[in-house]
């Protein structure tokens, strides 16, 4: 009788631990986070005419974020890792060497973890007018404001 209670008792303890640990299972481990999760937003600037055009982004509220150098009829992409607005301002030189500065305006870009922007941007100035925003001098496209 003994052991017939004894094997009993011992069925029982391992039923009951096997089930506490499916209960428990993972229960103390350290949570796995994604890391994946953080994204980057990123805006494709394209150059649609025949000027060389410089653009210098700039923070909405002043403070210089990047700049890049498009050739006629060229693309390249910007990645920005955290929201924000931002302002545009424009260099365009055509194959003779006459300038002209514009002030592109202002966008913004989102970017967390579950919305990010992917953009695209096109620029284009024609020989018979402007495309590219109101003028501006030289010294305000190089001021980072």
């Amino acid at each position: 009788m003994k052991k017939i209670f004894l094997a009993l008792l011992i069925s029982m303890a391992s039923m009951l631990s096997v089930n506490a640990q499916s209960i428990f299972d993972g229960f103390f481990d350290t949570p796995s986070y994604n890391n994946n999760s953080s994204h980057s937003a990123s805006i494709t600037f394209r150059n649609q005419s025949d000027y060389t055009m410089t653009i210098r982004i700039l923070h909405a509220q002043g403070g210089y974020y990047s700049s890049l150098v498009l050739r006629p009829h060229t693309s390249s992409s910007v990645s920005f890792s955290k929201s924000g607005y931002f302002k545009l301002k424009i260099k365009a030189v055509s194959s003779f060497g006459d300038v002209s500065y514009h002030d592109g305006g202002k966008f913004s870009v989102t970017c967390t973890s579950t919305e990010w922007t992917e953009g695209e941007m096109s620029f284009k100035l024609s020989s018979y007018g402007s495309g590219l925003g109101p003028k501006i001098s030289a010294k305000e496209f190089e001021s980072n404001y």
